[in-house]
């Protein structure tokens, strides 16, 4: 108990420290450094307290902008509509998804993200997002497993954005054991 009360503590610290960084600090290499240290403190002490036997259900949460833009196959409400043209890296979910047997779900917002996980409640989550998104998701659902990744803004925010596929699949196999 204490020791959560401990951690709750020092994301609330991050979580204010990146909330005040984003209103009044400019420069925008030590605005993403509180939030990178954030990120990395919640995935070490996320896989830390990983007990692997525990984790059966293990869910991929994604930002809708990963799609490609232009693509007439909306994959929001059911990744499986993706047809696999490799114009963006859904088709690599897909292929996570039969590999490591796990649940892929695309959120449009961080309202739907936080609905899911309250559904589903999976017992590890890696998720995807953009900084402002990862970190209030992650602030928010404390007490869950979530491994945060930061998507990659390629050209604007929200649009075609993209993501290291080697970290999802290094920390699948974690998960997996098969280092």
């Amino acid at each position: 108990m204490t020791k959560t009360f401990f951690h709750k503590i020092i994301y609330s610290g991050y979580y204010i420290s990146y909330l005040l960084s984003e209103r009044f600090i400019h420069d925008q290499k030590k605005k993403n450094n509180i939030a990178v240290n954030f990120v990395k403190y919640n995935n070490k002490l996320v896989l830390k307290n990983l007990k692997k036997e525990n984790v059966k259900n293990i869910s991929i949460l994604l930002p809708h902008c990963i799609q490609n833009y232009d693509c007439k196959y909306k994959i929001t409400s059911n990744i499986e509509n993706c047809i696999r043209c490799k114009k963006c890296k859904i088709y690599k979910f897909l292929e996570f998804k039969e590999k490591y047997d796990v649940d892929v779900k695309i959120a449009t917002g961080g309202t739907l993200a936080r609905l899911y996980l309250r559904e589903k409640r999976p017992d590890f989550i890696i998720a995807v997002a953009c900084k402002r998104d990862l970190i209030s998701g992650i602030y928010d659902a404390f007490s869950q497993n979530v491994y945060g990744i930061f998507n990659k803004i390629v050209d604007s925010p929200c649009i075609n954005t993209d993501i290291n596929l080697d970290e999802v699949e290094e920390v699948l196999k974690k998960l997996y054991c098969e280092e």
